[in-house]
């Protein structure tokens, strides 16, 4: 079982979680819930399930990262397109109440272009994460320690060195310079794409078009909740 690497508690509820806690977050005939417990369902692979796969009995785990804010530590699905994402209202958010708790499911934020040393927008990738640094992919994946709790950008708890996962935006128009020094252009059908830390070029922050349907790309859900 993948539970996430971090020194965080497993919780059953999401009111008495702290940063760097986990939960399960189940799918079954009553719907998505988290829940306390996995007997008799069975957990997603570390690298998702195949876009057409019901999610029906099958678990896997959000990791508190901030207030109000969950982030699932794995792609539930891949072989998706952002499009039929968009389509289904989980670029932005779909309104979900688990276990009285109201709040939406969405993509997280991951930029729309690479960073320089000062935070500024470059067009060549330096190694330094997306703009705006802000982002979510970089503020809590690749940089939080989660309390203490855990290191940053590791494997282990966010499943993300071999895959990409979704984003919100859409990329600065025009041509990017890869960390290899390829040359790519962005058109405006494109999206960010975030993740795949291990691949020889064009990794970390990158964007593809928002049709594009691959088995290394997918959906991390995010829960946003008001946290009181």
């Amino acid at each position: 079982m993948a539970v996430p690497a971090t020194i965080g508690v497993l919780r059953s509820n999401i009111s008495d979680m702290e940063i760097g806690d986990y939960i399960v977050w189940r799918y079954d005939s009553s719907g998505e819930q988290f829940i306390d417990g996995t007997l008799g369902i069975n957990e997603i692979p570390v690298n998702g399930l195949v876009g057409t796969t019901s999610l029906n009995n099958y678990y896997w785990y959000a990791i508190k990262v901030d207030k109000g804010l969950l982030i699932s530590d794995r792609i539930r699905h891949h072989t998706v397109t952002w499009d039929s994402m968009n389509a289904n209202k989980i670029i932005e958010g779909l309104p979900k109440t688990f276990g009285g708790v109201s709040g939406i499911v969405r993509s997280i934020s991951g930029g729309v272009g690479y960073a320089d040393k000062d935070g500024k927008l470059s067009m060549k990738d330096l190694g330094l994460g997306a703009f705006p640094s802000n982002n979510e992919y970089d503020k809590y994946i690749m940089k939080s320690n989660l309390g203490g709790k855990a290191r940053p950008n590791v494997d282990n708890v966010w499943h993300h060195h071999n895959m990409f996962c979704w984003a919100k935006e859409t990329p600065v128009l025009g041509s990017w310079t890869t960390n290899k020094g390829t040359v790519l252009s962005a058109p405006s059908s494109s999206r960010i794409v975030r993740g795949y830390e291990q691949r020889d070029d064009n990794r970390g922050v990158a964007f593809t078009g928002s049709a594009s349907s691959q088995n290394y790309i997918g959906f991390r859900p995010v829960f946003e909740y008001k946290e009181v």
